[in-house]
């Protein structure tokens, strides 16, 4: 025995006692909330609109990537070690001396500190200028072209995070 297909409430009062329903589908002809007074027209659309968000939301569901998550802009290990400098200079280096230095000498510089401060510390954690890495100068360099650090390390965009990190931490 087959299911009744039902419309609205008009058509369950006049289901008989027991008599089993389902409610019809929606197709180009008839769509849920759509009165009896609708034009074709305006089920037409409707229907198609349904159809529209059906098949966004298939496509959004489908288009998820799996994996590691995306790092914002400023959260890259570039833009980190750049950042570091950044305040290294502008914390201890005079600005008559700023055009002067170079990042090779700015990465040594920070490494020394960086296993001093391991030594002190005396724990196991990742270093963000590691000894044996080749690609330290390239990655300072885009990190400082991200942050717009200029020649003399001059960085609205360093001072603007300075700011929003001492507002974000206690």
């Amino acid at each position: 025995m087959s299911k009744k297909r039902v419309r609205g409430l008009f058509d369950i009062v006049g289901l008989a006692d027991g008599e089993e329903w389902e409610l019809e589908p929606m197709s180009e002809d008839y769509v849920y909330g759509m009165g009896m007074g609708a034009t074709k027209d305006a089920t037409r659309w409707a229907y198609k609109g349904f159809l529209l968000e059906a098949g966004q939301a298939i496509k959004n569901v489908a288009s998820k990537k799996s994996g590691r998550p995306q790092l914002a802009p400023y959260q890259h290990i570039d833009c980190r070690r750049a950042y570091a400098i950044w305040e290294h200079v502008n914390t201890y280096i005079d600005e008559q001396d700023r055009s002067k230095l170079s990042n090779r000498g700015l990465i040594r510089r920070l490494q020394k500190l960086e296993a001093k401060h391991a030594q002190l510390v005396s724990k196991r954690q990742s270093r963000l200028f590691p000894i044996t890495t080749e690609s330290l100068e390239t990655s300072v360099s885009r990190g400082k072209s991200t942050l717009k650090i200029d020649q003399t390390w001059s960085s609205e965009v360093c001072e603007k995070l300075r700011r929003y990190y001492s507002q974000t931490t206690d």
